[in-house]
């Protein structure tokens, strides 16, 4: 096992929280009378990971749950902070080559997908009162106004189904309430913050209530042009803004209507919008190809010579020259983001005896956009992206029954599942104008997806109960592409001969590609009571299916497809609350069977492709610790291990023959570091009037992980440690409160996404955000 801790100001973060631990510590004793009146018990979270209200420690799997209360006292603001209390969990923002600041990258114990396109599917799933959120792209990214989050780790395929081979993320939000009230919240911090949000319940009669809630993120980017104003103005008025920043609106309105004590209605709507510049990309490397041989060589003779620019000066570009560091760029392609994602679902709850619940869920999603990329971060043309006319949208219906036979020693879940979906994703890549710019002008997805499922829970005697259950699915693909290159004034020496302006198709014209998979995915447990400790012992399996690729470089004779993944996992594991709930200790070990395992890599000329690289095995081990020593005091850890490697490698296709992206036994798998977790340490004061003054510590680690599927040098991450601290004060009833803080307070940098393109030389790398510092005052009415 290597070291997770690192030297210089990585020891200084852990010194800082290992002292704000102590200081928070020390000071319980002396007032702990004072602080009686805050709460002294470890609060019970009700869980629906089941397709039942259950509490979590009653509940035989692996998972995290996060109430409002808690996310609030944390002074989160999306999943990623979210995603970071739990062990074993990766959760990026922005995709590897989308360049969109709203394309979310899920891992969860190193199973996931690092690619948006609308061919591959996700391999964690995401769920918003209980609708499955097909894409990451415009995903829910925002903790607006929820109820509660659970993350579900391990394969989730019998009850959540389809891409839940890694795990699953459930977002539960607020209902209205029946009294008039709700909350105003606005933060101010460093680099331009400007965050508002708000909420207000509204009663509309006896048994109708409205919830309406609006947010507003504005911050500036953090990546810095590196071009000076001179050099602007000569390259035509080309717009050089910071990269990384924020600009997004997002509402959600949710109505509820009872039409009886026994049946009711759930309307719901959210729209969210978002106009900002690219993901906080930048140049780390460059290799010994096009990039730093002709390209450069054109550029220097032609392209910026004192001679043809003698204003600049001298600004000959040699490979050291592009790559600025973290912060800058010289990235001169249009780099910038605008999609628009709204949804609306329809919830029908009926009790149809006291025995059997029976529900409706029918929802619709439709996200459109744009996001283009210069993907080589120089000043040179040499791959620029433009995904100009994103559209997709999606229909679900489900339909659940859950109850109890046999005086409810026999409970049960059962259901039918529809998913529809339509998308197209059309592309222009300009490519240096002697070589010519590749179009696809149709990128048209059409999936469909059936499922039937049932679980059953049998208590054979008191304290000790077997679960079992399974789900089928059908997948049914279709892809129609068609693309093709215009040729430029080279293309003698790279297309036969063919003059400049030729189409030539790369796929046959108007290629219609399908795929069918079929799955049975199982799970049983068997678990043991003992007054407040849960024993538990489980098998189940994941599917993912396969899919398309919708990006080429050369001519192929017909579109290139990928197979699906599995997963098999055994897993054991215990929750155990005890001293009258004031110490929780949660701990799974599980070992996955992981097969046919989707990665994207770049072939020899420089399109990213996906392929089935392999199989590989997964071991690890998850710990989660609350504890109460002393009234005030809250002290919470969660600890992650993995141990995965590759059991069987697939024939790498000549299309992937350079050396660097040849992937062996010994490659790591992606976002899957050995060791991962966080340390915090909160108390909260309260005051003789009622309010509460608070303060806590957030200390997150991570051993050394790859950042891509074939390790490369240029985004391997070394091993991390970030820290937050926080203070606030709540006013008697909560009426307002101010909270201060400060996120990764030592600076630290490392890289969150990145891709390794050696077909053409560049590598780009996404670092996360630097210190960042400010205040929160909230009020409620």
């Amino acid at each position: 096992m290597k070291p997770f801790l690192t030297s210089g100001a990585s020891d200084r973060a852990l010194g800082l929280a290992l002292a704000g631990a102590a200081l928070l510590a020390a000071a319980a004793p002396a007032v702990a009378q004072e602080a009686a009146g805050s709460s002294d018990t470890i609060e019970e979270i009700v869980v629906t990971a089941q397709k039942r209200n259950e509490n979590m420690q009653s509940t035989p799997i692996a998972i995290s749950a996060f109430t409002a209360d808690a996310i609030s006292r944390k002074g989160l603001s999306d999943i990623q902070q979210v995603s970071r209390l739990a062990p074993n969990v990766s959760f990026d923002f922005t995709s590897p080559i989308s360049g969109a600041s709203n394309a979310a990258s899920v891992f969860i114990r190193g199973i996931g997908q690092q690619d948006f396109a609308l061919t591959t599917d996700p391999g964690v799933g995401t769920y918003v009162d209980g609708v499955y959120v097909s894409r990451s792209v415009g995903g829910v990214l925002d903790v607006l106004d929820i109820e509660r989050m659970e993350i579900l780790r391990g394969p989730q395929g019998t009850l959540f189904g389809r891409n839940t081979i890694g795990g699953a993320i459930s977002i539960i939000s607020k209902m209205p309430e029946k009294e008039f009230g709700g909350s105003l919240e606005a933060s101010l911090g460093n680099y331009g913050r400007r965050y508002l949000r708000g909420s207000v319940s509204l009663p509309l009669g006896p048994d109708t209530a409205v919830r309406i809630s609006v947010s507003s993120k504005d911050k500036n980017g953090f990546v810095k042009s590196a071009y000076t104003a001179q050099q602007k103005s000569l390259l035509g008025g080309t717009p050089l803004t910071d990269l990384g920043n924020e600009n997004r609106q997002a509402a959600r309105m949710v109505l509820v209507h009872d039409f009886s004590d026994r049946f009711k209605a759930t309307l719901s709507g959210d729209y969210s919008r978002l106009r900002e510049n690219n993901a906080a990309d930048r140049l780390a490397g460059i290799t010994g190809t096009l990039a730093d041989g002709p390209l450069v060589f054109a550029y220097n003779t032609f392209g910026s010579t004192p001679s043809v620019i003698p204003v600049i000066g001298n600004d000959r570009y040699t490979p050291a020259n592009y790559i600025t560091g973290r912060d800058r760029t010289y990235s001169t392609g249009p780099n910038g983001s605008s999609i628009d994602a709204w949804g609306t679902a329809l919830t029908l709850d009926f009790e149809a005896s006291e025995n059997l619940s029976i529900k409706s869920i029918t929802a619709y999603r439709k996200t459109t956009g744009s996001f283009n990329r210069d993907a080589d971060g120089s000043p040179l043309v040499i791959t620029e992206t433009s995904n100009y006319g994103y559209r997709h949208k999606q229909f679900t219906q489900e339909l659940q029954a859950v109850g109890d036979v046999a005086d409810g020693a026999v409970k049960y879940a059962a259901g039918l599942f529809y998913f529809d979906e339509k998308g197209s994703d059309p592309l222009v890549v300009r490519l240096p104008e002697v070589v010519g710019t590749i179009y696809q002008d149709i990128a048209d997805v059409r999936n469909k997806s059936y499922a039937a499922y049932a679980q059953a829970t049998w208590t054979i005697v008191d304290g000790l109960s077997l679960t079992a259950g399974g789900r089928y699915t059908k997948d049914k693909k279709r892809f129609v592409s068609d693309q093709y290159i215009v040729t430029g004034s080279a293309s003698p020496f790279l297309f036969g001969g063919a003059p400049a302006g030729t189409l030539i198709p790369l796929v046959p014209r108007n290629s219609v590609t399908t795929q069918s998979f079929e799955k049975f995915s199982p799970r049983a447990s068997v678990d043991y009571r003992i007054g407040d400790v849960l024993v538990y012992g489980s098998y189940s399996k994941g599917f993912k299916s396969g899919g398309f690729n919708l990006r080429y470089v050369a001519p192929r004779p017909s579109v290139l497809s990928f197979g699906p993944e599995n997963a098999t996992t055994f897993e054991v594991g215990t929750k155990i609350d005890a001293f009258d709930r004031k110490l929780r200790l949660n701990l799974a070990a599980f070992t996955t069977d992981y097969k046919g395992i989707q990665v994207t890599v770049f072939e020899n000329l420089g399109a990213p492709v996906t392929l089935n690289a392999g199989d590989a095995r997964i071991k690890g081990f998850e710990a989660e610790l609350t504890a109460i020593p002393l009234p005030g005091l809250e002290l919470t850890a969660n600890l992650g291990y993995l141990d995965s490697h590759y059991t069987a490698i697939r024939a790498n296709p000549a299309l992937v023959s350079t050396p660097e992206q040849i992937i062996s036994r010994s490659t790591r798998l992606p976002k899957a570091p050995e060791w991962q977790g966080t340390i915090s340490a909160a108390y909260t004061y309260t005051l003789g009037n009622d309010a509460r003054l608070d303060a806590r510590a957030d200390f997150h680690f991570s051993s050394r992980y790859a950042n891509d599927a074939v390790n490369s040098r240029f985004l391997n991450q070394k091993a991390y440690q970030t820290l937050g601290l926080s203070a606030g004060y709540a006013a008697p009833n909560r009426r307002w409160s101010l909270r201060l803080f400060v996120d990764n307070l030592t600076d630290e940098r490392y890289i969150v996404s990145g891709d390794s393109n050696y077909g053409i030389g560049f590598h780009e790398a996404n670092y996360n955000r630097p210190r960042e510092w400010g205040a929160t005052l909230g009020f409620t009415f």
